[in-house]
């Protein structure tokens, strides 16, 4: 089978009423395809409309909410192609999306997953990967067609400009077995930053990767985490600290000890703000 679809779904019943038909209709032109749900135990009706209206997915349900990464995880050792491709429940592919980034990763053997150009739902580019700044652990979306930070040498960890590119689990192709060699997704980020992360795995493995320029996608930011408080802010302080203990030589954390400091506390100023809200 050439390409597995992974979707993973919390309560995104709503969302998968309207993104599925447009992802059957990419799929048509593919062939070898198949498509995998793993639900976080929702209980919105989405596993019952999912069997009902879709009865070729394969669905993995869980007791409970086990968080994205988990649920990609899962998802990608039962996958059969040799192409994955991790799409949120919130993100719209056209035709062209997936064979292009399909066509662009056998075109260039060297890397090992790619995504499309995300765009917002009035068509304003929503992120072509991210940008962190690992001199102070801050990510800002990549937004230009021809930012120059869209190339290899920001692809090196640690490195001289502290600029490392990465891309968004939004919506990723990714070769199988590279996926799964990278050790996949650190389950303990439970949701967000993961790809964040996964930048900093890749780039210290020596792997390459690009966007696929010519590919669009739509993307309903944030769909689902609007519903769940202040859990966003939440992750962003623990995953950053993850994210910085795990990948950070010593001799970093230390020289940069204050920037780095500094912008934990902006994270938890975010916290505090949502909890007060």
């Amino acid at each position: 089978m050439k390409l597995s679809v992974l979707i993973p779904n919390y309560n995104g019943k709503t969302l998968l009423e309207s993104m599925l038909p447009s992802l059957y209709k990419a799929l048509k032109h593919l062939t070898e395809t198949e498509v995998i749900i793993y639900d976080n135990n929702s209980t919105d009706g989405s596993k019952l409309f999912i069997r009902d209206m879709y009865p070729d997915i394969r669905l993995i349900e869980s007791m409970e909410n086990d968080g994205f990464t988990r649920a990609v995880n899962a998802a990608a050792i039962s996958a059969k192609g040799e192409f994955i491709l991790i799409l949120n429940n919130d993100c719209f592919v056209n035709d062209k999306t997936i064979p292009d980034m399909i066509h662009f990763l056998k075109k260039h053997p060297e890397y090992c997953m790619t995504q499309p150009v995300v765009l917002s739902k009035n068509g304003k580019v929503e992120n072509i990967g991210f940008l962190v700044d690992t001199y102070i652990g801050k990510a800002r979306a990549v937004t230009d067609l021809k930012d120059s930070h869209i190339a290899e040498e920001y692809m090196k960890f640690p490195s001289k400009s502290g600029l490392l590119y990465g891309l968004s689990a939004t919506c990723l192709l990714a070769k199988k077995k590279e996926f799964l060699d990278i050790c996949m997704f650190d389950e303990s980020f439970h949701s967000y930053l993961e790809d964040v992360d996964l930048a900093f795995r890749l780039a210290l493995a020596g792997k390459k990767y690009f966007p696929t320029l010519e590919a669009e996608c739509i993307h309903a930011h944030m769909a689902t985490s609007s519903k769940m408080g202040s859990y966003k802010q939440q992750k962003d302080v623990t995953n950053w600290i993850r994210i910085i203990f795990k990948n950070y030589p010593l001799s970093m954390i230390l020289a940069n000890f204050l920037p780095l400091t500094i912008e934990r506390m902006r994270n938890l100023n975010g916290l505090f703000k949502k909890l007060a809200f």
